[in-house]
């Protein structure tokens, strides 16, 4: 019975001795994905970051009537995160379309009011970024 045997002593079956914390959490972790972080600590420096920023500044294109108007004059507009600065903005262009950027204007948008039946609610303040790039090049999205 299986149930019954969560009762029974463990002294004649070898138990090792009682594991602490740490020897615990080493044995959850597979070996491959531990040596990095003890080849790292073993020499005092961290592993380098990875470069993240172009795909969290930039959160989608506008696409809109004014917007391809723009595309004539190689404007694009972006909607961006709301803490990013002008030069996030063109390096994660730049980055992310591979073209080189000559101007960023920003416009940071109120969220308007808005309402449903007898709910009311505000729509989030977003920031809008208009991306000039160099003569002769274009983003296509």
């Amino acid at each position: 019975m299986a149930f019954l045997d969560r009762f029974k002593s463990n002294k004649g079956k070898g138990t090792a001795e009682p594991k602490t914390p740490a020897a615990v959490k080493a044995a959850k972790v597979p070996a491959e994905k531990n040596a990095p972080a003890k080849a790292a600590a073993a020499v005092g420096k961290q592993a380098p970051p990875k470069d993240t920023t172009a795909y969290r500044t930039l959160v989608h294109p506008l696409v809109s009537e004014k917007t391809s108007r723009l595309e004539k004059e190689r404007q694009y507009a972006f909607c961006v995160i709301r803490s990013a600065n002008k030069v996030e903005i063109k390096k994660a262009v730049e980055k992310h379309y591979r073209v080189h950027v000559t101007g960023v204007n920003i416009v940071n948008v109120a969220g308007k009011s808005v309402r449903a039946g007898r709910v009311e609610g505000r729509r989030s303040d977003w920031r809008k970024a208009y991306v000039t790039v160099a003569e002769g090049e274009s983003i296509v999205f």
